[in-house]
C-alpha cells in the first residue's frame, strides 16, 4: 500500500511529525486526483460529532402548547370549506317491477345479400337483440335486429321455450321494427309498456337488454348527456332525433328500452366502438317512436317526408343583404333540387326556403326538426324567396 511505502521510507523522528506527515499527504491526494476517501479510519480518536438537540420537555400540568415540527407527530389540518348540499340522483326502476315483465331476447338468424353478386345465397349468420312487449300483443326492436332475418325466435324471462315470431313492419329510415308471436300463450303474464316523454339533460335512465358475456338480462344506468339530430348508421342517409346517454350499450342491447321511472323514454340502438369514444351512446327518443307507430296504424309503413333538396345556411350579413333577407334569423339557401323528388317543380337552385308548414326555418338550418312532424299525407306548406332583390315571396 501507498500509505505503508511513505511509513517505512520516511527518516523522521518524531511520531508526532509523521502523523501530520501523513495526514497532509492524504488530504493532497484526496482533492489532486479525485479520488474518494479512504473507508478505512486512521488510529487517533475520532472526531467529535455535534451534540443532537432534543426538543424540550414539557412541564407537568397544563400549560400552552409548543409547536412542533411539521411532519412530526402531526396531521395537515384541511381548511375548513362549506357544507354544499348535492342532490341525489333519482334511482333506475327496480329491475322486478314492468321490465321484466316486458323485456324479451330476440335470437335472428339472418342471411346478408350480396348486392354484387345477387345470385349468390350467402352464409348464415346469428345475431341476439332484445325487444319490448306494446299493446296489441306486438314487440318493438330495432330495424338492424331483425333485417334480413330468416328466422327468429323470441324468449321471455323464467320460460325455456323459444317461440318463433314474425315481422310486421320495418322502417330502416328511424331502425324500428315490429315483430309478434303467434302462440297465444306466450304474453300470458307479459306486460305491455307504458311511454314516457324526452327526458331532461342529466337526469338518469337505465338501459336494458341482452348485451354480450351473458345470458341473463342486463342492466346499465347512466344519464341524459345530449339531445341533437344524428345519423342513423342503420341506413346511413337519414338524420332523426336521437339522445345520447352514458350508460354502456353493447351488442345485445339493441332493441331494449331505455326507462325512466318505469316508462319508456327510448329505445338503445347505436354507440361508438373500439377506442373512438367511451360512455357514449344512442336511444331513439319517443317523438321518432311515437311517428312510427302512428305511420303503421293503416297497416303500412310510409316512411318519412324527404324534401329531395340541399341546402346552405344563411349566417352572414353580408350575403343577407345581398338576397334582400331581414335580419331576422330566418331562412336557408337552397344548393340543389332531387329531379325526381317532390320540390322538382316547386324550388329551384337559388330560391330561399323559409318556413314548412308554416313553422319558421332557422338560418342555422333547423330544417330537420319541423320535418319529424310532416307526413306523406300531409299538405306542405313552403315559403321561399328568389334570390333577387326585385322578386318578391311567392307563396305555393
Amino acid at each position: 500500500m501507498l500509505f505503508d511505502h511513505i511509513v517505512s521510507s520516511s527518516t523522521l523522528s518524531g511520531m508526532k511529525g509523521l502523523r501530520g506527515f501523513i495526514i497532509i499527504l492524504a488530504l493532497v491526494g484526496s482533492t489532486s486526483f479525485g479520488q474518494q476517501p479512504s473507508q478505512e479510519q486512521p488510529n487517533g480518536p475520532l472526531p467529535q460529532q455535534p451534540p443532537q438537540q432534543l426538543p424540550p420537555q414539557q412541564p407537568n400540568g397544563p400549560g400552552p402548547e409548543q409547536p412542533r415540527p411539521p411532519g412530526v407527530g402531526t396531521k395537515p389540518q384541511a381548511p375548513q370549506q362549506n357544507v354544499v348540499a348535492v342532490p341525489v340522483p333519482m334511482a333506475p326502476p327496480q329491475p322486478n317491477g314492468p321490465v321484466e315483465k316486458s323485456l324479451v331476447r330476440i335470437t335472428a338468424t339472418e342471411v346478408a345479400p350480396d348486392y354484387r353478386a345477387p345470385w349468390n345465397a350467402g352464409m348464415l349468420g346469428r345475431g341476439v337483440g332484445a325487444g319490448f312487449v306494446i299493446d296489441g300483443n306486438r314487440i318493438m326492436t330495432n330495424a338492424h335486429v331483425v333485417s334480413n332475418s330468416r328466422y327468429l325466435t323470441v324468449e321471455r324471462d323464467g320460460d325455456p321455450n323459444k317461440y318463433p315470431a314474425k315481422v310486421l313492419f320495418v322502417a330502416h329510415d328511424c331502425d324500428l321494427a315490429l315483430i309478434t308471436v303467434d302462440s297465444p300463450n306466450f304474453f300470458k303474464n307479459m306486460q305491455p309498456v307504458k311511454f314516457g316523454g324526452i327526458p331532461q339533460l342529466e337526469s338518469t335512465v337505465s338501459a336494458y337488454g341482452y348485451p354480450i358475456g351473458g345470458e341473463r338480462m342486463s342492466v346499465t344506468t347512466g344519464i341524459v348527456s345530449r339531445i341533437d339530430f344524428q345519423l342513423y348508421t342503420h341506413s346511413s342517409i337519414d338524420q332523426h332525433l336521437a339522445i345520447q346517454i352514458s350508460a354502456q350499450i353493447n351488442p345485445g342491447n339493441s332493441g331494449g328500452p331505455v326507462m325512466q321511472n318505469t316508462k319508456v323514454i327510448g329505445v338503445a340502438f347505436q354507440g361508438y366502438s373500439g377506442d373512438i369514444a367511451q360512455g357514449v351512446a344512442y336511444m331513439i327518443p319517443t317523438p321518432v317512436i311515437n311517428r312510427f307507430l302512428k305511420d303503421v296504424n293503416d297497416g303500412r309503413y310510409d316512411g318519412y317526408v324527404d324534401l329531395g333538396l340541399t341546402y346552405a345556411k344563411l349566417q352572414n350579413p353580408a350575403q343577407r343583404r345581398y338576397l334582400g333577407l331581414k335580419d331576422d334569423g330566418r331562412g336557408v339557401l337552397v344548393e340543389t333540387v332531387v329531379a325526381a323528388g317532390p320540390c322538382a317543380k316547386l324550388l329551384k337552385p337559388g330560391d330561399v326556403l323559409l318556413s314548412i308548414d308554416n313553422h319558421p326555418i332557422a338560418s342555422d338550418g333547423n330544417v330537420d326538426l319541423e320535418g319529424e312532424h310532416v307526413e306523406m299525407p300531409e299538405v306542405v306548406e313552403r315559403k321561399f324567396k328568389r334570390a333577387c332583390n326585385s322578386t318578391p315571396c311567392r307563396r305555393i
